[in-house]
């Protein structure tokens, strides 16, 4: 059973899972897509249709219920609106199935406690998707730091925004499916605080702004106060130029991450700067979500521990949470409620 690959079913037919989570699991040495549900049939069929030479036996289900009572789907990818990934995390972990749900796992920390309960009942994984922490450079560079490498860290600065304006109905921009920038790029710079510092944020000052008529924050900026005098400073948004940007500050130096979240394929440079000396590591490219498929399925075979622990999920609700408490803003915008979806 070690060497079995995991059998997955995605859950959903967002981009992401369309563009990069079916193709990594393809190629993941120890993955088998064996399922795609969507609502609509033909949208499972049209997500499946491309790689259904490489995907022998894959099946287009109608209706999420329907993969979550096949019984040769073993794990589940979820890819639905934000405002859902409760419900059906919980669901998936009732049903037997291990969980990957995209970030953010829950639009409160409350409901994210009540699917680790969950899966923790049923003695499932879980997971929440940030693909970016099994990047060798991630890795590498959180190990620099807790190796004292810069000596005790002062600062974490993290930036993470692009452009959708000209997208009035992408999802990110719905009250009603959980949008807002800090929920989805902003999740990124706030988590790699998180991992920096291994523990929650004592206080924390921020601003929204919400442009007139818009059903969610457009973008964020917060100050995280650690406690001892560290600080995160993290920043996002729905607009302006893509950009993406690490620089962690210790007392003896700082490491800058020039493409921490979405480097794609391509190599990746992590510079370490002491002084006047700078030390420039080297990453060849990866695919970080086929890194991310292998590291669960091997956790799930051999029944060890995930990287990410999934209280690290509730963390990051919470920090979510204080941030818009902080800026004033009314979170969730809009309530909640339970999908009606088969």
């Amino acid at each position: 059973m070690a060497h079995d690959p995991l059998r997955w079913g995605v859950l959903g037919t967002g981009k992401i899972g369309r563009n990069a989570m079916i193709p990594a699991m393809l190629a993941a040495d120890n993955a088998r897509l064996v399922a795609v549900a969507s609502r609509d049939l033909a949208r499972a069929e049209a997500a499946l249709a491309p790689v259904a030479d490489r995907a022998p036996g894959a099946r287009a289900l109608a209706g999420y219920a329907a993969l979550l009572a096949d019984p040769e789907v073993e794990a589940v990818y979820i890819t639905l609106p934000n405002s859902q990934h409760v419900e059906w995390s919980t669901r998936a972990a009732q049903a037997g199935k291990h969980v990957l749900c995209e970030k953010p796992l829950a639009l409160t920390a409350d409901d994210a406690r009540r699917v680790v309960d969950a899966c923790r009942t049923s003695n499932v994984l879980l997971l929440e998707g940030f693909m970016y922490r099994f990047h060798p450079q991630t890795a590498w560079t959180l190990e620099q730091v807790a190796a004292g490498r810069i000596g005790p860290v002062v600062t974490v600065r993290g930036s993470f925004a692009f452009d959708i304006r000209g997208r009035p109905h992408d999802i990110r921009l719905q009250g009603a499916l959980g949008g807002g920038s800090l929920l989805d790029v902003g999740s990124y710079p706030l988590t790699y605080c998180l991992a920096v510092f291994a523990e929650s944020p004592r206080a924390v000052a921020a601003r929204a702004q919400v442009p007139p008529g818009a059903e969610v924050e457009h973008a964020v900026a917060a100050a995280l106060d650690f406690g001892a005098g560290r600080l995160g400073v993290i920043d996002c948004g729905f607009r302006g130029p893509r950009h993406q940007r690490v620089e962690i500050v210790g007392e003896d130096g700082r490491i800058v991450v020039e493409a921490p979240f979405t480097p794609g394929t391509t190599d990746t440079v992590v510079r370490v700067v002491r002084g006047d000396e700078t030390l420039e590591k080297r990453f060849a490219g990866v695919d970080q979500y086929r890194l991310q498929l292998e590291h669960f399925g091997h956790a799930a075979r051999s029944r060890s521990p995930l990287a990410i622990p999934p209280e690290d999920a509730v963390a990051n609700a919470a920090a979510i949470e204080a941030i818009y408490r902080a800026a004033g803003y009314t979170w969730p915008p809009v309530a909640h409620a339970r999908s009606d979806h088969p």
